[in-house]
């Protein structure tokens, strides 16, 4: 991927994380069931959204589940952690930080 991909899937993702960051508090504290399960189709909405970036770029699938020396099975525990609402924002904003290290790594 050139450093302008990167740009872009990093602000992809960072709105992604942003949306999902607010609709994850109404999802845990929403005043009633209807907030709340709004709220909840917005949380897995967002969470396919960024599962459909990051798999449909290996370099980032890789680059988030541990480079190239992971297994195949290590990395389907790491990315399986990441598509869980609990685990979700953490995961997606240590993504965004090892995406801002590779932009910054990259000269163009």
């Amino acid at each position: 991927m050139t450093k302008k991909q990167w740009q872009e899937l990093y602000r992809i993702l960072n709105d992604i994380h942003t949306n999902f960051v607010i609709d994850y508090q109404t999802y845990r504290n929403g005043k009633n069931k209807k907030i709340r399960n709004d709220a909840e189709r917005k949380i897995f909405n967002a969470i396919h959204l960024a599962d459909y970036h990051v798999k449909n770029n290996p370099e980032v699938y890789e680059l988030f589940t541990g480079g190239a020396d992971v297994s195949d099975y290590g990395r389907a525990i790491i990315y399986e952690e990441f598509t869980r609402p609990n685990y979700f924002g953490h995961d997606l904003n240590k993504l965004l930080d090892q995406i801002q290290d590779k932009i910054d790594s990259l000269n163009e």
